[in-house]
C-alpha cells in the first residue's frame, strides 16, 4: 500500500480509536466480558455493512458529493433534509463528546504539575490547539493523525501487555448476561467511522480496491483493540465499588477517573505515564477526525469553499455549538457518547441502506456493487436497525 493508504487507515483508526474506546469498560461494567465480545462483534458487522454502503453510494456519484449530495440524488429531497438534521446531530454530539473528555483529561494533566485551571479553560485551550490542526486541512489532519497513532499504538501495545499480570480473571467475568442497549449504542459510536469515508473517498482518487482494504483493514484492527482493552481494563479494575467502573459510569470526570485508578492498579510510574499518554492521545484523534468530517459535511451542504471568507462560518458553525453545550455541560461525555451511538444507526446505516436500496433497485446504479446478497439483506439490515433505534425510546 501507498503512504496515503496507510494513512487513510491511520484515520480511520484515529477516527476509531479514540475518546469512545475510552468509554468501552465503563458502559460494559454491568456484563461478563463474554457477553461484551458478542455485542462488540454485532456493532462491528452492522457497522462495516453501514460502512461500505456508504462507499458504493458514494462511488455512483462525483468524487466531491459528501452525504448531503448523496441521500439528495437517491432519497430526495426528504432525504436529504432528514440526513442534514441527522448528521449535524450526530456530528456535534460527537464532537460535545471528544471535546468534553479532552477538557477533562487537559485539566487532569495541568493538575499534575500544580497548575489548576477552570473546565471551562481546559476546554476553550483543548480547542484552539487542535482546531488550528483541522483549520489547515485534511493533508495537515493525516501527518498529525499519522504520528498520534504511531505513538498511540506504541502506547497501547506497552499498556495491554505490562498490565496482563495485574489482571485478575474473576472480575472480567464477572457480571451479567443480558443485552444492554445503552452499551450498545457507545459500541456503535466506536465504529462510526463511516462519516469519513467520503472524504477518503476523494483523498483515495476513487480507488475502489484500495478503498475496499482500506476499510476493512481500518475497521478489524480497532474491533481487535477495543476486545483486548475492555478485557485488560474489565481486569484490573472492580465493576463495583467507590473506585469501581460502574462509579466511574456515574462521575462527570471518567477519563480522569479512568487514568487514576489504572495509576493506582499499576503503581509504576513509567506506566502511568504511558497510560496518561494513551488516553490523551485517544481523545485528541477522535477530535481531529469528527471536525475534518464536519468542515467537509458543511462545505459540501452549504456549497462553499473551505478556506477564505466562507471558512469562518464553516468553522463557526462546526464548533460554536458543540462548545457552548460543552461550556454549559461540562461533565456530558458519557450521555453524549448514548446519544450518538442512536444517531449512528440512524445516519451510517438506516439512510446509508436506505440510499443503497433506491439507488439499486430504483435507479440502476449497480455498475459498483460493494454490499452483498441483494434486497432481503438490505431490508433485514434496515429493520434490525430500525428495531435498535426503537429500544432508545422511552416508552413509559
Amino acid at each position: 500500500m501507498n503512504k496515503k493508504a496507510i494513512g487513510s487507515i491511520l484515520m480511520i483508526l484515529g477516527t476509531s480509536v479514540g475518546a469512545g474506546m475510552l468509554a468501552l469498560p465503563i458502559v460494559t461494567a454491568d456484563l461478563s466480558f463474554s457477553m461484551s465480545f458478542c455485542l462488540l462483534f454485532f456493532a462491528w458487522l452492522l457497522m462495516t455493512v453501514g460502512a461500505f454502503s456508504v462507499l458504493e453510494v458514494n462511488l455512483w456519484l462525483p468524487s466531491t458529493t459528501n452525504m448531503i449530495s448523496m441521500a439528495g440524488r437517491t432519497i430526495g429531497s426528504w432525504g436529504k433534509a432528514i440526513t442534514w438534521m441527522v448528521y449535524l446531530l450526530l456530528l456535534y454530539s460527537l464532537i460535545c463528546a471528544y471535546l468534553s473528555g479532552l477538557s477533562d483529561i487537559i485539566q487532569s494533566l495541568v493538575a499534575n504539575v500544580d497548575i489548576k485551571i477552570p473546565r471551562w479553560s481546559a476546554t476553550l485551550l483543548g480547542l484552539f490547539l487542535f482546531g488550528i490542526i483541522v483549520y489547515r486541512g485534511i493533508g495537515s489532519v493525516d501527518i498529525v493523525n499519522r504520528g498520534l497513532m504511531s505513538i498511540k499504538l506504541i502506547a497501547y501495545l506497552l499498556l495491554v501487555t505490562l498490565v496482563a499480570e495485574h489482571i485478575n480473571i474473576n472480575f472480567v467475568f464477572e457480571g451479567n448476561y443480558h443485552w444492554q442497549n445503552s452499551a450498545f449504542m457507545v459500541m456503535l459510536t466506536s465504529f462510526g467511522y463511516s462519516i469519513i469515508v467520503p472524504s477518503l473517498r476523494a483523498y483515495l482518487h476513487s480507488d475502489t480496491k484500495l478503498l475496499t482494504r482500506v476499510i476493512l483493514i481500518g475497521s478489524i484492527i480497532p474491533f481487535l483493540i477495543y476486545a483486548f482493552w475492555i478485557f485488560a481494563i474489565q481486569g484490573i479494575i472492580t465493576k463495583t465499588g467507590e473506585n469501581g467502573l460502574i462509579a466511574m459510569l456515574n462521575s462527570t470526570q471518567p477519563n480522569s477517573m479512568l487514568m487514576h485508578h489504572i495509576n493506582e492498579v499499576v503503581q509504576t510510574t513509567w506506566l502511568s505515564n504511558v497510560a496518561k499518554l494513551f488516553i490523551s492521545i485517544c481523545a485528541v484523534t477522535s477530535f481531529l477526525g469528527v471536525s475534518i468530517c464536519l468542515t467537509d459535511f458543511i462545505a459540501d451542504g452549504l456549497s462553499i469553499k473551505k478556506y477564505g471568507k466562507p471558512a469562518f462560518l464553516v468553522y463557526g458553525m462546526t464548533y460554536i455549538p458543540p462548545l457552548i453545550i460543552v461550556l454549559l455541560f461540562p461533565g456530558i461525555f458519557i450521555k453524549a457518547l448514548d446519544y450518538a451511538g442512536t444517531l449512528c444507526l440512524i445516519l451510517l446505516i438506516i439512510i446509508p441502506l436506505a440510499m443503497l436500496y433506491r439507488g439499486r433497485y430504483r435507479y440502476g446504479f449497480q455498475n459498483i456493487t460493494l454490499v452483498p446478497f441483494g434486497k432481503l439483506f438490505i431490508l433485514a439490515c434496515m429493520l434490525v436497525s430500525i428495531g435498535l433505534v426503537m429500544m432508545q425510546i422511552p416508552w413509559k
